[in-house]
């Protein structure tokens, strides 16, 4: 399946945004069906990273993901996540110093609601 591009005034875009990366202003969001293992560690490498959010999507709960650099514990299982439904992995990626935007990882099953 291929990603679909959100926009930033869509309510429930707003509020995923609100409740993960509240100091995140760009205009980027992408929302992609997740149909393969994620790799949610996260470490500074080359000027470049991503931060890794959960998020219910019935509740709004969230958890943040810890840093993986080589110096902190390793958290098992981190490189091979695979969402179950109604749980959204949000991924705010900082590209060579530049801001990237959000990508909202989502099982396929959950697709049709965060579509606008």
């Amino acid at each position: 399946m291929a990603a679909f591009k959100l926009s930033v005034s869509d309510s429930l875009v707003k509020q995923i945004i609100q409740a993960t990366y509240p100091d995140y202003r760009g205009r980027k969001v992408v929302l992609v069906p997740q149909t393969y293992p994620l790799n949610v560690k996260s470490s500074w490498e080359g000027g470049s990273r991503s931060y890794f959010t959960f998020l219910r999507l019935d509740t709004f709960e969230q958890a943040a993901m810890p840093a993986q650099s080589g110096y902190d514990a390793q958290i098992r299982g981190a490189d091979a996540i695979t969402l179950p439904e109604n749980v959204a992995c949000i991924e705010h990626s900082i590209f060579c110093g530049k801001d990237a935007g959000i990508r909202i990882h989502v099982n396929p099953a959950n697709i049709t609601k965060l579509l606008p």
